[in-house]
């Protein structure tokens, strides 16, 4: 919000109602620092406990040795206006780094205090992370887009020649090496399911969103899933609640729910119980697939959506990050949870608005 805003006589700021759904923490120090809340964010952010809109002395909403009520109080006391300035909060048992701007306030008899705008700095070094994510994914993007045809074109040779070797041995009934040939065909097709991933996470195929049922896609899946489930002695359990439609591509979506289950399956080596939850979460429907199993170290946490990193002896660590970009194009989100025992990913996609529930017309991207 800019300094334009902010001066227009308060009336912007005093309508809480527009104030609450902001992202960021705003709040007026009058001159007699008179500290009044305009959303529950800034007294999250100031480790205030005071309500919302309600005016209290700062002494009684910050102890005046404390350093953040000495900062506040000489910023209105010299009526500074800063404009990114970096504070650090003592919140509990913890530090948290708030990014704040000031304003002063003039009014008929001349200044009447100071707005303060505040951003959680632990907001930022998200974003940063996503855009360091998003700006690997397209480095890989291009690699991928410039070997692929280079790849592609000798493997098909070589493996439409293995074909013929397979053809004759198979009519000659060379039984051991036709097993040769089928294992090299079998070692090109995962290196032609490589290149097939590399491309996807870089661009995704071309994408046909309708109104959708997730509850009917992941039913769909569920004989597919309780067949593997059951090879591997693992309990499956299903809480599919009806949901509203969503605007999503079902092959995509589905590609999505049966990654996050095989990954759910192969952490739990020994047997365990996956459940795939399904329902409603204000304006998103909320899907989550959960496992039993070790769970996630904590260092590992923020690398999981990491191309190429992976804990699998075999995985190519492309999954995760697949999933994230398909989910990222359905413009919805996708979390994961995991303390020590287990793993939770959660899948939030934005409900379909009833008036747009009808249409016939498709979205292909």
């Amino acid at each position: 919000m800019g300094e334009q805003v902010l001066r227009k006589g308060g009336q912007v700021m005093g309508d809480l109602k527009i104030a609450k759904w902001l992202n960021s923490g705003i709040a007026f120090l009058d001159k007699d620092l008179q500290l009044t809340l305009h959303n529950d964010l800034a007294g999250s952010l100031l480790d205030v406990s005071a309500g919302v809109g309600h005016p209290l002395p700062l002494r009684q909403c910050l102890q005046e040795d404390r350093e953040e009520y000495r900062w506040l109080a000489n910023m209105v006391g010299h009526r500074l206006e800063y404009r990114n300035a970096v504070l650090t909060w003592t919140m509990g048992h913890g530090i948290r780094h708030v990014l704040i701007d000031s304003y002063c306030r003039e009014g008929a008899q001349g200044f009447t205090g100071m707005f303060v705008l505040m951003k959680d700095l632990g907001d930022f070094s998200m974003l940063e992370q996503q855009m360091q994510r998003t700006e690997k994914l397209a480095t890989i993007g291009k690699i991928a887009a410039g070997i692929a045809h280079e790849i592609r074109n000798p493997l098909t040779t070589v493996r439409g020649l293995l074909q013929m070797l397979e053809h004759r041995y198979a009519s000659q009934n060379v039984i051991e090496q036709r097993e040769y040939v089928q294992v090299m065909l079998q070692e090109i097709d995962r290196v032609n399911d490589l290149v097939s991933e590399l491309l996807l996470l870089a661009k995704p195929h071309r994408m046909c969103k309708v109104p959708s049922s997730i509850q009917q896609l992941v039913e769909e899946l569920r004989p597919l899933v309780e067949s593997e489930a059951l090879l591997r002695k693992i309990e499956v359990r299903w809480h599919l609640l009806e949901t509203p439609l969503v605007w999503a591509d079902a092959g995509m979506m589905k590609q999505v729910v049966l990654n996050l289950v095989k990954n759910a399956m192969e952490a739990m080596e020994d047997g365990g119980v996956l459940t795939v939850s399904l329902d409603v979460d204000g304006g998103t429907v909320r899907l989550e697939v959960a496992d039993t199993g070790p769970g996630i170290p904590y260092y590992q946490m923020d690398k999981i959506f990491d191309a190429f990193f992976t804990t699998k002896e075999k995985g190519t660590g492309l999954g995760l990050p697949i999933c994230q970009r398909i989910i990222s194009e359905h413009k919805g989100e996708i979390r994961v949870s995991s303390k020590g025992f287990g793993t939770t990913f959660s899948i939030l996609l934005p409900k379909l608005l009833p008036e747009f529930a009808q249409e016939e017309n498709t979205n292909c991207l």
